[in-house]
């Protein structure tokens, strides 16, 4: 039977292969047939029907998409970083504490407890909270005592939160008053700097810490009155700007402040205190001087060493210069009997060298700053408000493919682009004058 000739009848004719590929589609057909050949006969056997995607409903045009509450469990809001220094460190307190009144207020948080060089009963109590509450508290522990800033800045560096809390390793503070201090936060303030009051501990205490926080007030004009609480609650943002070392953390409300954040200060109830009582020796105090004194130049001679340093060395340089003209008046001019080159006389060339010398670092220390100026910055801005011009920017935004919600910078993008136009059609004029004159015989 030749391929002209039709099946007999009753029989149904051969399948086509399914693997064979079909032939090109010929010259002229259209896409939709070409890809109707490509495809198998719809005949080739059952198929089960492949689901449709479901397509999401687009938002009409200007409507902010619904928020709901947050479900990844990786997401933290606050993080409570609790330095241990001691072995009998009450940290499961601490950190019941803190869950039983961030988990009423509806926070998700994690607790860090950083272990300074320590290890006995705290350490073993920290292990077992690990594994009672997993993912949500971490220990870390330091070979050797590095001192509080370091424990903040280690507990810092892991931590998850957009809030951070600071705790000492047992509940100074009712654990009530972080619902204010976190309160504070989101009304708009960046650190809560807390204020015992009325103090609990010995009345000697007491007395120590009004003449600290007196002396901090006069000196660095800071509005604070207990900066030695370290029960506080700032926004992330602080440490990633603020740099903390040695001692200063003692002082962190006031560089912050100095940094350009809004810094709140709250009375809380004070409910328990450690540590020691009466006089703390010579070396504490001395300790305590240097740090003031450290903080008072961090504050208003980071960006102006010359002041400081010119002012130190010019005395100097005054007083061994005086002593040096004096002796060589007496002298030479009012011929005084006496060896010139006395013990006096060095001495007053030992401080004029002296104070060459505090001067020329100053002078390096503004070289150094004017080097960087750049990467500088004394404030912090809070908003930019400017009239009638935001829905222009956001067309021009638009325009350009910009996603930026800040009115200011869109204006400059746009100026620049508006100044780019105007330069590239100055340009272009002054080509086509050139060509122009070119082509004139």
């Amino acid at each position: 039977m030749t391929t002209s000739e039709t099946a007999p009848p009753g029989e149904q004719e051969p399948r086509r292969d399914a693997s064979v590929p079909p032939a090109p589609a010929a010259e002229g057909e259209t896409r939709a047939d070409g890809e109707s050949a490509a495809k198998p006969a719809s005949d080739s056997g059952p198929r089960e029907p492949k689901p449709k995607k479901q397509k999401a409903p687009k938002a009409a045009a200007g409507a902010k998409p619904a928020t709901s509450a947050p479900t990844d469990p990786n997401l933290i809001e606050v993080t409570v970083i609790v330095p241990v220094q001691t072995s009998d460190g009450r940290v499961r307190e601490v950190v019941e504490a803190m869950a039983s009144e961030l988990g009423r207020l509806g926070k998700s948080f994690e607790c860090i407890l950083v272990f300074d060089g320590v290890r006995g009963v705290a350490w073993e109590e920290a292990q077992k909270l690990a594994r009672e509450h997993e993912g949500r508290v971490l220990p870390i522990a330091f070979q050797q005592p590095a001192g509080e800033s370091t424990c903040l800045t280690a507990g810092f560096e892991r931590a998850r939160g957009a809030i951070i809390v600071t705790s000492p390793q047992y509940v100074q503070i009712d654990p009530y008053e972080l619902t204010r201090m976190l309160a504070a936060i989101d009304a708009g303030a960046d650190f809560v700097s807390p204020w015992r009051h009325p103090r609990i501990d010995p009345y000697l205490n007491r007395i120590q810490s009004s003449l600290f926080n007196w002396v901090m007030r006069k000196i660095i004009h800071s509005p604070f009155h207990d900066l030695n609480c370290y029960f506080r609650a700032f926004r992330r943002q602080v440490l990633e700007e603020v740099a903390i070392y040695g001692d200063q953390y003692r002082f962190l409300p006031a560089i912050a402040s100095r940094q350009g954040f809004k810094v709140v200060e709250l009375k809380v109830r004070h409910l328990k205190e450690w540590g020691g009582t009466g006089f703390f020796g010579i070396g504490v105090y001395a300790r305590r001087f240097l740090d003031i004194l450290g903080v008072v130049f961090l504050s208003k001679f980071t960006l102006k060493p010359l002041r400081f340093f010119g002012t130190l060395g010019g005395v100097f340089a005054l007083i061994g210069g005086g002593l040096c003209l004096t002796l060589f008046t007496n002298h030479v001019i009012l011929q005084e009997k006496g060896p010139l080159l006395g013990p006096i006389f060095m001495l007053g060339v030992l401080l004029f060298v002296l104070g060459v010398q505090i001067i020329g670092f100053g002078l390096v220390g503004e070289i150094i700053i004017y080097t960087q100026a750049r990467n500088l910055r004394e404030y912090r801005i809070e908003r930019i408000w400017e009239s009638g011009t935001k829905k222009h920017d956001d067309a021009r935004s638009d325009e350009h493919g910009r996603t930026g919600s800040d009115g200011g910078a869109t204006r400059l993008d746009a100026a620049g682009d508006e100044r780019g136009a105007g330069r590239g059609s100055d340009a272009a004029g002054r080509d086509r004058g050139r060509e122009e004159h070119r082509g004139d015989p």
